[in-house]
């Protein structure tokens, strides 16, 4: 299989020296029709593949850290097979407040916080796991949804991409790193540096 070029391109001006937290959708997903499959929806045959062909990429140009997972499991799966792809022995260790962002309505009212800037805890317990806490060197995964992508850009970007034309595709990645004492993001093909 080969991948996307939206995902090989994301790779490409990411520094080499730096202690990186890589926040990922999930790859592909059986189709979500009813409330309950939010919750249970597993990866496809396709998606699976997909997941291990970019860890085999992945270990080849990369150190791969920790992998934390939303504790859904097409999240899960996403991560072993990644770790699979990249030669195993990688854990992978479940990681809450990676799970859906709307216990209390906290996606759907995504809106509200764009405007006002006051984010309830939820979104910034979610905000404060983005930035490694070591110097290693390599790249962390924190494997997730779709919808905390959204809101992510949306609290350190201040970026709506709601939109269906913007919305988050399979594995697509925003990065998060430290340089002298500055936070750096990098999505889209875009960094950006900053002062939250």
């Amino acid at each position: 299989m080969s991948l996307p070029k939206y995902l090989l391109e994301a790779y490409e001006n990411i520094p080499s020296d730096q202690n990186i937290n890589v926040l990922m959708r999930h790859s592909i997903r059986f189709p979500i029709e009813s409330d309950a499959e939010v919750f249970t929806a597993q990866l496809t045959p396709e998606g699976e593949d997909l997941a291990s062909d970019f860890g085999a990429w992945l270990h080849k140009r990369y150190k791969i850290g920790k992998i934390l997972t939303s504790p859904i499991t097409r999240c899960i799966e996403t991560g072993r097979y990644l770790a699979k792809g990249a030669g195993n022995g990688r854990v992978i260790l479940s990681e809450p407040v990676l799970s859906h962002p709307n216990e209390n309505g906290e996606y759907d009212l995504m809106a509200n916080y764009l405007d006002s800037g006051n984010w309830p805890l939820r979104i910034r317990q979610i905000a404060e796991k983005m930035f490694p806490d070591d110097h290693t060197g390599g790249l962390n995964f924190l494997i997730t949804h779709d919808t905390v992508l959204v809101l992510m850009a949306a609290y350190w970007l201040d970026m709506d991409i709601r939109a269906p034309q913007d919305w988050p595709q399979y594995l697509e990645p925003m990065f998060f790193w430290k340089n002298d004492g500055k936070m750096i993001i990098s999505f889209r093909r875009n960094e950006f540096c900053i002062g939250k």
